[in-house]
């Protein structure tokens, strides 16, 4: 049924695909939620939960979305070309098995009623291309996290608990020692306080775009240091596989992707996606912001692979 969709849906002009589709794709939430049931969706934790979770237990966190999916599928992102090696990796790293390690996906498969009407159509068109890649990808037998744990603010209508969240986020670096490997133009933590409860921060920068062909280059960086160093990950795809990775070598990982930049969005209590000063954004097209001389950002990188 599936391919019989997909291929319907190749043969019809986009004009008319964008009047049908989000019609088409909320019948199929509708009748998978409220007429047909749970029957292989995998189950998610809350994003608090998954806080608490990765915290208590000391765990390490890999997160996937609809990029990956997308890459898996062999479609390009905007600052990440389809690699096959990379969709292998990814396909891997999704389906590890290990009791310290947390993957984390989106918590959508039950319901969507918590979402923001944003959030809720482009979930309703990810599923609708995406649920029978998840199905094969995922088990209804494991428990996953919740892959908006980095993103707790801007796809959601109820925003109440979002300062508590921030709270959970900050207790997983809070008085240790970070290495963070980020792209070169991303600056996490540049002009806001996510970073000033850590012990020490060191910054590896990766390439802002296609930053897997550079896996084997950061790895290298980073296992100099100690296995008590804290690995935070904002790499983008990459960032699943050397995290997975360094994981395997023994560091505490944790992919917290584009967490900056939803906790400017929250901070500046915005409605919209906006622009930074210094940051990389690649979902609003900001890729070339303006260049940071802060002596403390500056003073913290260690290594710049591009």
């Amino acid at each position: 049924m599936r391919r019989v969709i997909n291929t319907l849906r190749s043969l019809t002009p986009l004009w008319l695909r964008r009047k049908i589709g989000p019609f088409t794709g909320w019948c199929f939430y509708f009748f998978r939620v409220h007429v047909r049931g749970k029957t292989w969706e995998p189950n998610v934790l809350s994003i608090k939960e998954t806080l608490i979770k990765i915290d208590a237990e000391n765990l390490s966190a890999i997160r996937f979305g609809d990029g990956e999916i997308s890459l898996m599928e062999e479609i390009d992102l905007g600052f990440q070309k389809h690699d096959a090696s990379l969709a292998d990796a990814l396909d891997e790293v999704l389906k590890a098995q290990d009791d310290k390690l947390l993957i984390c996906i989106p918590g959508i498969f039950s319901n969507l009623s918590t979402f923001s009407n944003l959030g809720f159509w482009f979930e309703i068109h990810h599923l609708f291309r995406y649920s029978n890649v998840w199905k094969k990808l995922t088990s209804p037998e494991k428990t996953y996290g919740d892959a908006f744990f980095a993103r707790p603010y801007f796809t959601f209508k109820d925003k109440s608990e979002v300062p508590k969240i921030y709270e959970l986020i900050n207790n997983l670096w809070k008085n240790k020692d970070i290495i963070l490997i980020e792209g070169e133009k991303s600056r996490l933590g540049v002009g806001n306080d996510l970073f000033d409860e850590v012990n020490s921060l060191k910054r590896i920068l990766g390439p802002a775009e296609n930053a897997f062909s550079k896996k084997d280059a950061v790895i290298s960086k980073v296992i100099r240091f100690p296995k008590d160093t804290l690995i935070l990950l904002s790499l983008g795809p990459a960032a699943k596989v050397i995290g997975y990775e360094l994981f395997n070598r023994g560091y505490r990982v944790i992919d917290i992707g584009h967490v900056d930049m939803e906790y400017e969005m929250f901070l500046q209590n915005s409605e919209k996606q906006i622009p930074v000063k210094y940051k990389y954004f690649n979902e609003i097209n900001e890729r070339n912001p303006e260049e940071c001389k802060d002596p403390e950002y500056l003073s913290q990188i260690i290594a710049k692979i591009t």
